[in-house]
């Protein structure tokens, strides 16, 4: 690898990282929020319900207005249970266009066709069953925005039990905003590529976002790349035009 394009390549995944970090750190308030008002049910010796999510709206609301463009949705999504009046819960709104944000509503009624059993998501499922947060995506979300999107997830503890997830819905296309100025200022035809093997963003128009490239997965000698070093994430930076 050439000094300079790996130099500039390791300086890409390291602004990646940066966008991820930044993305969790502002779901932050939200996280803590919402572990306070579900401690605070349990201090007076009841299980938490459904209404004691309520007083989140407008931290959501705020979030999401903070965000502008950047977030089409957020809140929290309960494990089953660990409301006393709902199996599955989530308070979550986003965008609705120039009407300021919705709820989300999803099918949580298992004996319909529709039901959507989030717990079976690997965004729900990687914080409850690692112990940290996650990246999905790219993919289009059929459930609720009809977008490119990722979803970040982190798990939401109170008093050391997992109780469900604080996540957001990031469009790919503001995600690709905050890292297309790195990938342009290597010099060279580079793409970023999730685990599964997608491409996230490019500086070409040869890779479109969401367009398979496992074959440069393989860490084959001689192939300039960069892992972006944060753990919710499995992503590198690849040069294409590098032979591989």
């Amino acid at each position: 690898m050439t000094s300079n394009a790996a130099t500039g390549i390791a300086r890409c995944a390291d602004s990646l990282r940066v966008a991820v970090e930044s993305v969790f750190s502002s779901l932050s308030v939200l996280d803590a929020q919402a572990q306070a008002l579900l401690s605070a049910a349990s201090a007076h010796g009841v299980q938490p319900s459904s209404e004691d999510l309520v007083p989140l709206r407008p931290v959501i609301e705020s979030v999401l207005a903070a965000q502008e463009g950047r977030f089409n949705g957020t809140g929290v999504v309960m494990a089953p249970d660990a409301l006393s009046d709902a199996r599955l819960h989530l308070e979550w709104w986003q965008r609705a266009g120039g009407k300021g944000f919705r709820p989300l509503h999803l099918d949580l009624n298992p004996r319909s066709e529709n039901y959507y059993d989030y717990t079976l998501k690997r965004w729900f499922a990687i914080p409850r069953d690692e112990g940290h947060g996650t990246v999905m995506g790219p993919y289009v979300d059929l459930h609720g925005a009809d977008l490119y999107l990722l979803t970040f997830a982190l798990p939401l503890v109170v008093e050391g039990r997992f109780v469900g997830v604080v996540g957001a819905d990031v469009p790919v296309s503001g995600f690709e905003q905050l890292v297309v100025p790195a990938l342009k200022q290597l010099g060279c035809d580079a793409v970023v590529i999730t685990g599964e093997g997608r491409v996230l963003a490019a500086n070409t128009p040869v890779w479109a976002v969401g367009a398979l490239a496992r074959d440069l997965l393989p860490e084959d000698v001689g192939v300039e790349r960069a892992r972006v070093r944060t753990p919710e994430v499995d992503w590198s930076v690849v040069r294409v035009d590098a032979p591989h």
